[in-house]
């Protein structure tokens, strides 16, 4: 079984729930961040037509993933 640190899952929360509001929020900052990756990651087309469904799934296991660190750590 792998045991991951509380702290690891909080900040990987944090990160990914950003990026889940971003999508959300500010598509033109991910558009940015897209035009970067795009040759190597990602697809413009994918991302414009299924924006808010990744968004809400970040957001999603974002917000998981906090409430796994907080509540490990003995705050809830």
């Amino acid at each position: 079984m792998i045991v991951i640190n509380p702290y690891l899952k909080l900040f990987f929360g944090l990160l990914i729930l950003l990026l889940g509001l971003g999508y959300i929020y500010r598509p033109d900052v991910i558009e940015r961040v897209n035009r970067v990756l795009k040759e190597t990651l990602l697809n413009d087309s994918y991302v414009s037509l299924h924006r808010r469904n990744w968004g809400f799934l970040l957001t999603l296991v974002g917000a998981t993933l906090i409430y796994m660190g907080v509540s490990r750590l003995g705050g809830w």
